[in-house]
């Protein structure tokens, strides 16, 4: 309904990751979304509103981890033992 608040911003029916861009032009700072799928957004404001909080989330986690590690980046993953990491790694060398 239009002129509702937008209560709940709950991405975890994100389907397909898109594109967040950040621009400046002579209006001001513009902010674009594209590319982002949710099986639970029923208007474009819901879309965009789920899309910008996921890359809200995504950004404080960047933030984060510059701050605990300045300069560098941190990565996470589940299900990989060592052997399979230095596997990657090397793959990633090449």
């Amino acid at each position: 309904m239009a002129g509702m608040v937008l209560r709940d911003l709950d991405y975890s029916d994100l389907e397909q990751f898109g594109r967040v861009t950040i621009d400046y032009d002579r209006r001001g700072v513009a902010i674009t979304v594209d590319g982002f799928e949710f099986s639970g957004a029923g208007t474009c404001r819901q879309h965009v509103g789920k899309a910008l909080a996921w890359a809200r989330d995504a950004l404080d986690v960047e933030i984060a981890a510059i701050r605990l590690s300045p300069g560098g980046h941190i990565r996470s993953c589940t299900d990989l033992d060592q052997r399979m990491l230095d596997e990657q790694r090397n793959e990633e060398t090449r």
